[in-house]
This record gives C-alpha cells, sequence and structure tokens, in this order.
C-alpha cells in the first residue's frame, strides 16, 4: 500500500466519523450492561473491551477481536430498605451474546439483556479501516416493565486505535437519538474518551472520562477508571471505580466501586465481579460469567 492511499484513508476516518456525528445528532448508554470484567473494572475498559463486552461498550473494538464467541453473565443484587417500611433493595440481571470477529467483510455482535426495569437487545457491527483503526456502529432496543411502559430505540457510534502496544484510545458517542421516553432509563446521550495502557503486560490502565450534556447537573462529567493485574498470563485480579456514571443494575447514575477476577483457558473466559454502590443508594452487586470462544 503506497503512502499516499494510506493519507487518504486516514483522512476519510475522522471525515465519515464527524458526519456521522453531525447526522445523528440530530436525532439506549455505552453502560446498559456490565459483565463481570467490566463490573470489577468500574465500568472502565472502553478503549480494550475484551470477550463479547465490544457488543456494549464500544462497537468497533470488534475489528479487533478475531474468534467467534458466546457469553452468558448473571448478576444478582441486594441492598437495605430506602426508607419507612420499604422492603429491601434487591434485584437480579442476565445476559447473553454472540459475537463474530472473523468475517471478512465486517465484524458483528448481538446481545440480550434482562434487567429490572425491563429488557434490551443490542446489535453492532465494525470494519477496520486500517490494520490498528477501526470504525462501529450499534443499535438498541429497549422494551420497558410493567412499571415503566413503553419500548425505544437508539445507537451509537464509535472509533477505536490501537496506537502502539503501550497505549490505545477509542472514542465513543452514545444514544445519540436522546428521546424524552429514553430519559426514564437514564439513557442520555454520552460522549466517551476511553485510555488504555498497557505496562509491560503487567499491568492495564483504563481511564474513561465522559461528558453527558443532558443529564441532571451534578451528574453532567463523570469517569470510570480501572486496574487490571495480569499473573500467568491466564490470571486478572481487577479493581474500578466510577463516579457521576450508570450504575446498570441500579438503572441510576452515582458512585460505586468494584473488584474482581478473571481466568481465561484456551477455549473459555470464567469471571467474577463484585460491585459497591455508595450513590444514590447503598447496594452490593455480585456478578459471574463464562464465555466460549473459537
Amino acid at each position: 500500500m503506497n503512502t499516499m492511499l494510506v493519507k487518504k484513508k486516514l483522512l476519510f476516518v475522522p471525515i465519515l466519523f464527524g458526519f456521522c456525528f453531525l447526522l445523528l445528532a440530530q436525532q439506549s448508554s455505552a453502560s446498559d450492561y456490565h459483565s463481570p470484567r467490566t463490573t470489577a473494572l468500574g465500568g472502565a475498559g472502553h478503549a480494550g473491551p475484551l470477550l463479547n463486552d465490544s457488543v456494549m461498550l464500544n462497537p468497533s473494538f470488534t475489528s479487533f477481536l478475531p474468534t467467534y464467541s458466546i457469553g452468558l453473565n448473571y448478576l444478582t443484587f441486594n441492598g437495605p430498605p430506602g426508607g419507612l417500611n420499604s422492603s429491601p433493595l434487591r434485584g437480579r440481571s442476565y445476559n447473553i451474546s454472540i459475537q463474530d470477529g472473523r468475517n471478512r467483510i465486517f465484524q458483528a455482535g448481538a446481545a440480550y439483556t434482562k434487567r429490572e426495569d425491563g429488557s434490551m437487545v443490542h446489535v453492532s457491527a465494525s470494519r477496520a479501516v486500517l490494520k490498528q483503526l477501526a470504525f462501529g456502529v450499534s443499535g438498541k432496543f429497549y422494551f420497558a416493565d410493567k412499571k415503566r411502559s413503553g419500548t425505544g430505540r437508539d445507537m451509537s457510534v464509535s472509533t477505536s486505535w490501537i496506537v502502539s502496544n503501550f497505549f490505545q484510545t477509542a472514542l465513543i458517542a452514545d444514544n445519540l437519538f436522546q428521546s424524552e421516553s429514553n430519559f426514564a432509563h437514564t439513557m442520555y446521550r454520552e460522549y466517551i474518551l476511553g485510555l488504555k495502557f498497557n505496562l509491560n503486560g503487567i499491568l492495564l490502565v483504563y481511564f474513561d472520562p465522559h461528558i453527558t450534556p443532558n443529564a441532571p447537573s451534578n451528574h453532567i462529567y463523570g469517569f470510570e477508571g480501572g486496574l487490571e493485574f495480569v499473573f500467568f498470563s491466564d490470571l486478572f485480579v481487577r479493581l474500578g471505580v466510577l463516579r457521576n456514571a450508570t450504575i446498570p443494575y441500579l438503572s441510576e447514575r452515582g458512585k460505586a466501586y468494584g473488584l474482581g477476577f478473571g481466568w481465561v483457558a484456551p477455549r473459555i473466559s470464567l469471571d467474577f465481579g463484585l460491585s459497591r454502590a455508595l450513590d444514590p443508594v447503598r447496594a452490593t452487586a455480585y456478578s459471574v460469567g463464562a464465555t466460549v470462544y473459537f
């Protein structure tokens, strides 16, 4: 590939991405569901979502995951009563996903999530424009439970850039439709910058600042941050924290921290995550999951 062609492709990507922003901004969050890995990282990892997390966190990253995989996750949470004569807070959610990163034309994924406030379906597609640069788009459809009537749809666009072995980044624009009915599910338009730093393959650092212009005034600016320690190349220990970000199992924005671990074998990954919400209510969530990949 000659130098002129590479330059043209590099110029095409930001133009296309910018065009999609302008077009769609006239029209469901990247945190609609947290897998055990994402739970442990405090919601962070948009610049490097592994396994099937890219379907919900960052659709463009699927192009860098050349596997065919099926994932199943389960989460349960509980907390103290919220007021006089109120019952204890408790609930559960589960998620099943499938992802195909091997297709030569484009890479795609789909996921079904059942939460306490309803259910959601995500579909995503991505394409690598260059070896280290990819563009993706995803759509989401939610079906509210009986307590929150209505259905809706939304979408997101993203781009991922693996700059080097040390650093990679992503930019995601989520919930572009931004309808009034989506607000009831904390699905505000959100812009997320994902950053990942790889320190000699021993420690992975994630930092994801974001801005949500139409969120309540005290939740406009927020972030998710996480650390992933690698032991023996197949065991991962994770820590994370989020501030002014979506806590999916509560369907609220607030503060929480997470911790957990994962084990990766040749054809399966087993993960556990714990989340402790501090605001707007105190609650503890436990998440387990398995992903089989080929």
